[in-house]
């Protein structure tokens, strides 16, 4: 059972794991297995993931983090606060403003819409582990794919 990993992050989304660096994900999801799932599969990929089920307990954890992640993955329609209402409150902190958030939905908002918002991209629902790991290393590479 994957449990989130807060404490230890470093600036830059970036985590240590045996002296490496590991790129930290926030997955925002209320779907707990589809949640749990994106979590471990990216773990298993050289990344550091924090879950959250809602866009409030995501706020507060990374307001609590004290640094940025390197990615954050969104579902749209959460409970308490949605997708949007994180994506605003991230766009308005000046430490956060520049994170890549990609947008998990299964009805993906239009792409003018992404944009004005400040999205860096959406990956339709349902989605592979496959595209989840092309769509995430667009913006971000695993650990163990930087080393030399």
């Amino acid at each position: 059972m994957h449990a989130p990993r807060t404490s230890g992050l470093a600036p830059a989304g970036k985590t240590r794991d045996n002296g490496r660096m590991k790129p930290t994900i926030f997955v925002v999801e209320d779907q707990k297995d589809l949640r749990e799932s994106i979590c471990e599969e990216l773990d298993r990929s050289g990344f550091n993931t924090v879950g959250a089920s809602h866009g409030e307990k995501a706020l507060a954890l990374l307001h609590r983090s004290g640094s940025r992640p390197a990615l954050m993955l969104l579902d749209l329609l959460l409970p308490h606060k949605d997708g949007w209402e994180v994506v605003a409150s991230m766009k308005a902190d000046a430490k956060l403003r520049k994170v890549p958030i990609v947008v998990m939905s299964a009805v993906p908002p239009q792409a003018t819409s992404l944009q004005a918002q400040g999205v860096a991209a959406t990956l339709p629902k349902p989605f592979t582990m496959e595209e989840l790991l092309f769509v995430v290393t667009r913006f971000v590479q695993p650990e163990k794919a930087r080393r030399t």
